[in-house]
């Protein structure tokens, strides 16, 4: 499917010229296959986070970051925190789901990283894992600047902080997790 429509764009354009060449870098098939994945990567991460968010909502559950702070008397970090911090917790527990989602998918898939013997998945775990705690760490930092200081609504906040998470997951994956030896 890939190759066709490689083929087709070739025909349009010139294989030599600009948009060729970058036809040529762009549309690979481990490209292609990783933005499918990381769009329903995305889509388990704002479903989860969309459900929780809900649910937490209806039982009336302030948040974790709220918990902790008011039983420490932290007072002025409660004023700063308003509202509660119950879309943090929201996004921990998609971020979750999406990896174990991400994981094997980009495994398999993406990067097709077939062995499961436990020192190479393992291995392969323990760099993903430790990758996308760092983006977990810049989703989590940009939805507290966004909706906490900024007012964002937090859907929309968790939509645009997805592209950055995204591009940064792919750099960690290609680079450093899934590489070819």
């Amino acid at each position: 499917m890939i190759d066709k429509i490689r083929e087709l764009l070739f025909k349009i354009f010139r294989k030599d010229s600009f948009i060729g060449k970058l036809i040529d870098k762009l549309f690979t098939r481990e490209i292609i296959t990783y933005v499918i994945f990381g769009v329903l990567t995305t889509v388990v991460n704002l479903a989860v986070f969309y459900i929780v968010k809900n649910i937490f909502v209806s039982v009336g559950w302030n948040g974790v970051f709220n918990a902790v702070f008011s039983s420490a008397g932290s007072e002025k970090i409660l004023e700063i925190l308003g509202k509660g911090t119950d879309y943090l917790d929201a996004t921990v527990i998609a971020w979750i789901a999406a990896v174990i989602f991400a994981f094997v998918t980009n495994k398999l898939v993406v990067f097709e990283s077939k062995s499961w013997k436990p020192t190479v998945a393992g291995k392969e775990f323990v760099a993903f894992i430790g990758a996308r705690v760092f983006s977990l760490l810049v989703e989590l930092l940009f939805m507290f600047v966004t909706v906490t200081l900024l007012s964002f609504n937090e859907f929309i906040a968790k939509i645009i902080v997805q592209f950055i998470v995204v591009v940064l997951n792919y750099i960690f994956s290609k680079l450093i997790i899934f590489k070819k030896k």
